[in-house]
């Protein structure tokens, strides 16, 4: 890596400039050009100041009982099928599903545009997904910022989507 020179020119991969040329900083650095992520930084550190103002349980609490509204409110829809445990105490995070007859890629891109924020793929379980016999999945994340509202707002959302791509 000493030997290689940098891709790019720029921010802080230079340890000295000189008029027609500059000097690359060492291995890593060399090769991370442009600014610094201040900004980044500066996101990070408010973050973890206002989680240091939370209870760990708390959180916790929070994020069960969205698990809970969620679990509720998707075993109205129907053609869905919860993938792994269905009871609370069970799950952590989120919950992942499909849904006859529609691709999760379908789904999720129609959801985004209202607003609702799924994933769908393997979410690094591809070799889970083959023994299923299925070819992606949808998930639902929940996290200490989601409120019940956002929660509830899936289902119904989730419904108008089937319809349509059943069409």
């Amino acid at each position: 890596l000493e030997d290689m020179p940098p891709l790019l020119g720029g921010g802080m991969i230079i340890s000295e400039l000189i008029r027609d040329h500059f000097v690359p900083g060492d291995p890593p650095q060399r090769f991370e050009a442009g600014t610094p992520p201040i900004a980044e930084a500066v996101g990070l550190a408010a973050a973890i100041a206002w989680l240091k103002t939370l209870k760990q349980k708390e959180i916790e609490a929070h994020e069960r009982r969205l698990l809970g509204v969620a679990l509720k409110s998707l075993s109205r829809v129907k053609g869905l099928t919860v993938l792994g445990p269905k009871k609370m105490g069970e799950i952590s995070g989120c919950i992942s599903f499909t849904v006859e007859g529609v691709h999760p890629h379908d789904l999720t891109e129609i959801l985004g545009h209202e607003g609702i924020c799924l994933r769908a793929g393997h979410h690094c379980t591809q070799s889970l997904h083959e023994r299923l016999g299925i070819a992606a999945s949808t998930r639902l994340s929940v996290a200490l910022y989601n409120t019940e509202e956002e929660i509830l707002a899936v289902a119904p959302a989730l419904e108008r989507a089937i319809k349509l791509l059943k069409k």
